[in-house]
């Protein structure tokens, strides 16, 4: 909701601002034996308007443009007040379910809002977002165990990974509160086994994203591995911008953490 809020201000914003070059009134068209006529319409009680000749198509075409954006403006302003509607409403169940109250509106908050050892005991059938989360991060899963004695950069997390990169990586992960795996067993369609360098867990979409470091893009049978894999991904239904995220570093190519993390806050709509 958040970011259709933001979208619908700035079209909002674009239309009142783009109405300001355009003529006052608006446009009537009327179909006469088959031949479209255009009219222009500048008092309130007028329903006919000043007729308009072909050669006026520019000015045509600023009229229909202004009656569009003033439709576009009515109806997302009125897009924008139901979503608002909403937040409210949405907002005072969170602070009512803060405050300890005992009646709870948000049917997959019940179980979030107990005591630990009373979640202990149930097995509950609604789950909040974060609670899924927290759920995935304790979850037991299988690591790669391949030359782990080239793990030897440690994290925020705890994690040994295999370079600075992938530390400046993980540790960004852990800044921003996203849980996360390092090296975590996926299993392809084949049968195949791969280990994916982190596998991320969307809170607002409740799934598992892939990002893939390619950080030595300068060696051609790295290069060339890490393609394959890509490949392998799409045959899986692992896509780049969907749900597969790739960065890469080179000589001349440093990683730049800053916009690493911009696109990830855009990716999990952070």
């Amino acid at each position: 909701m958040k970011n259709r809020e933001k979208i619908l201000e700035r079209a909002i914003a674009i239309a009142h601002k783009s109405e300001k070059s355009l003529p006052s009134g608006r446009l009537r068209i009327n179909h006469n034996r088959g031949v479209v006529e255009y009219y222009r319409i500048t008092e309130k009680n007028d329903t006919r308007g000043k007729y308009l000749k072909k050669n006026d198509i520019e000015f045509i075409k600023k009229l229909a443009q202004k009656d569009y954006f003033d439709k576009q403006i009515k109806c997302a302003k009125k897009e924008l007040e139901e979503i608002r509607k909403i937040q409210k409403i949405l907002q005072g169940i969170i602070e009512k379910e803060s405050s300890g109250s005992d009646i709870l509106y948000k049917s997959d908050c019940v179980y979030s809002m107990m005591r630990e050892e009373r979640k202990k005991l149930i097995e509950p059938i609604l789950l909040s977002n974060h609670e899924y989360a927290d759920r995935w991060k304790k979850e037991e899963y299988k690591k790669n165990e391949y030359r782990n004695e080239e793990k030897i950069y440690p994290t925020k997390q705890g994690d040994m990974v295999r370079s600075k990169s992938e530390a400046m990586l993980a540790d960004m992960y852990y800044d921003l509160g996203i849980p996360y795996r390092y090296e975590a067993e996926l299993r392809l369609n084949s049968g195949k086994k791969v280990y994916p360098d982190f596998t991320i867990f969307d809170v607002t979409r409740l799934r598992e994203i892939y990002h893939e470091h390619m950080g030595l893009l300068d060696d051609e049978e790295y290069r060339l591995h890490n393609l394959r894999k890509i490949e392998e991904y799409r045959k899986n239904g692992i896509f780049a911008g969907k749900n597969l995220f790739i960065t890469h570093e080179s000589s001349g190519c440093p990683l730049n953490i800053r916009e690493i993390e911009k696109c990830v806050r855009w990716l999990l709509d952070m």
